[in-house]
């Protein structure tokens, strides 16, 4: 049954959506300048709030960084929204195309880029600053209008989202609707122009149902089980170190984070113990230590972590290495990295996605068993390798499919304002950031200019001995 504050919720939803709409009929393609304003106000905005941005994150998450706050949250919002204003003039150029001479003359086709109309976001709660103003850049660019509906589970976050978009945009042009579950689920059932939503491939799936009721295209940013391969040459105390900077960004609760590693079978050791060491050279003690990024978010996404190690160690308790102190009642959402290696296949570890400070480590002897082994699965959001082999960096690439992919590098295809970010698959489909970003958003539309020196009659029904003229020319005489 819908809760009060919902159905509340539910009302101001559609109100807001009729009013956009209207808004949109009013002014359905609006120019450069409308555009770039609109843009100019989010670097702004983002600094004006980056304090109070930082607090609600804490707020929600009971212990988050302020350091990552600013600058995932922040300072990478504020920048992609200074991209495409820098670029947006070239984005929305026409893409001229060819006609063929003898029958268009000097007419023209091209490709134009309309907004597409009214657009909903529902970002997920890992990053729900960057998710839900981040896509919001591109969103602009391309002329549209914007309903964003918050994670619920980032209240604190939700209502500052808000006030600061309140405060900076119109209603109709940029707007929040905060509420629960019976919120979240109604929003996919509007008759968006489109919708984005970014979080797991199980309420992805359930969105575009929803979605295709009304036939809304969709962008969807899943999750994935993101390999990461380390060939032997590569087990250096520096890449482990900028594996582990992947890994353990937002303590592991990212979805192009790596989520499990693939090292040869005679450095195992060799790679577990710069694991260890450049954890505790680089924060001490990992469960307590404020540079770690955040908390798990609550207690249920901390049952989820708990519910892996568990499973773990029942089935070899041998097998799973802690780095850091036990959870505690001053730390009751902070785990120690947990190390799990060679996990059965059936592993709760192997089957989801971990989305905590949970790293799978599996050996092998062969690189045809890496690719073996990727080939397997679901296609992810990433695919990582750390090598100085560039024929084995090559033959990976090559041999598998992802939305990203990275080379002595991870979740660096996240971080680009210049390149198209997103999945395939499992993973999820279209792409926001960037060019490609504006492209999503916007309504290609092919047209035509004929001019006055044009002979389209063959064409023209119906087709006689004009046509049969064409025919003839364009075929050499061998049909017509």
């Amino acid at each position: 049954m819908t809760t009060p504050s919902d159905q509340t919720a539910i009302a101001r939803l559609h109100e807001t959506f009729d009013l956009q709409r209207r808004a949109y009929l009013k002014e359905p393609d609006p120019s450069l300048a409308t555009r770039l304003e609109l843009l100019g106000r989010i670097p702004g905005m983002m600094m004006a709030n980056a304090r109070r941005i930082a607090a609600a994150l804490n707020d929600d998450y009971g212990y988050h960084n302020e350091l990552t706050a600013y600058l995932f949250d922040v300072l990478n919002v504020a920048e992609r929204a200074q991209y495409a204003a820098a670029h947006l003039e070239r984005w929305m150029r026409r893409d001229e195309r060819e006609l063929e001479p003898q029958l268009y003359g000097s007419s023209k086709a091209y490709i134009e880029f309309q907004p597409k109309g009214v657009i909903g976001n529902m970002p997920a709660w890992n990053f729900p600053v960057d998710l839900a103003v981040g896509p919001l850049v591109e969103m602009l660019a391309a002329g549209n209008r914007v309903i964003i509906k918050p994670s619920e589970q980032t209240p604190a976050v939700g209502q500052l989202l808000a006030e600061m978009l309140g405060d900076t945009f119109a209603r109709e042009q940029v707007s929040v609707v905060n509420g629960g579950l019976d919120l979240a689920r109604h929003f996919s059932t509007l008759q968006w122009d489109h919708l984005l939503y970014t979080g797991n491939t199980a309420v992805g799936k359930e969105i575009m149902r929803n979605a295709a009721q009304n036939l809304v295209p969709v962008t969807l940013e899943l999750g994935g089980r993101n390999p990461t391969v380390f060939t032997e040459d590569a087990v250096t105390r520096d890449n482990v170190r900028i594996m582990l900077g992947s890994k353990l960004t937002k303590n592991g609760q990212l979805c192009i984070a790596v989520n499990h590693v693939l090292v040869p079978e005679n450095s195992r050791d060799k790679f577990i113990g710069l694991v260890r060491e450049v954890i505790e050279s680089a924060v001490g003690d990992y469960t307590t230590s404020p540079q770690v990024g955040c908390a798990v978010i609550n207690a249920r996404q901390m049952a989820r972590v708990q519910g892996y190690l568990d499973d773990a160690r029942e089935r070899d308790a041998k097998g799973v290495i802690e780095i850091g102190s036990a959870a505690s009642a001053a730390n009751p959402r902070r785990t120690p990295v947990t190390l799990v290696i060679n996990p059965a296949p059936e592993a709760l570890v192997c089957q989801h996605e971990v989305f905590g400070p949970i790293l799978p480590v599996h050996t092998y002897r062969q690189f045809d068993e890496v690719i073996e082994h990727i080939q397997a699965g679901e296609r992810p959001l990433g695919i990582y390798i750390f090598s100085n082999q560039p024929e084995l960096v090559e033959r990976l690439r090559r041999s598998t499919s992802s939305g990203g992919f990275c080379v002595n590098a991870a979740s660096m295809q996240g971080a680009q304002a210049n390149l198209g970010f997103g999945g395939v698959g499992n993973s999820g489909m279209g792409r926001h950031h960037g060019f490609e970003g504006f492209r999503e958003f916007s309504n290609p539309r092919g047209v035509v200019e004929v001019a006055a020196d044009a002979r389209i009659d063959p064409l023209m029904s119906p087709h006689g001995e004009a046509a049969r003229q064409f025919i003839r020319h364009v075929t050499g005489g061998a049909l017509g």
